[in-house]
């Protein structure tokens, strides 16, 4: 069994994605296809986010607290391909986070 410490870095979240992958035999997935995946989990976030906010639920009536759960599942899928994608081209996410949203705090959108 894979595990992820308590107050896991974010090196530990991309060696157990790494750790997950191998697992299950999708370190043969290329980058192109790992990013089309992701997409189609984005597209599974909208969806549950509309249904969340009760603006698309195919007629379920779906309780609130499982609608928060179904988004939380489909934000953890492109949390996991995003890793994936990260780790294909080796980035380093947190030092990534890190640099890019130092620049951020300096930038104005107006």
């Amino acid at each position: 069994m894979i595990e992820l410490p308590e107050g896991a870095s974010m090196k530990d979240y991309q060696r157990y994605i790494h750790e997950l992958e191998a697992l299950h035999g999708w370190l043969k997935v290329d980058l192109v296809h790992n990013c089309f995946l992701m997409g189609e989990e984005v597209g599974e976030v909208f969806k549950a986010v509309r249904r969340y906010n009760k603006l698309f639920d195919e007629g379920q009536g779906t309780p609130p607290e499982q609608a928060r759960a179904n988004v939380a599942e489909e934000l953890v899928d492109v949390f996991n391909y995003l890793v994936a994608i990260a780790n294909r081209v080796g980035v380093d996410l947190e030092q990534a986070f890190r640099e890019k949203n130092a620049r951020n705090q300096q930038r104005s959108w107006s």
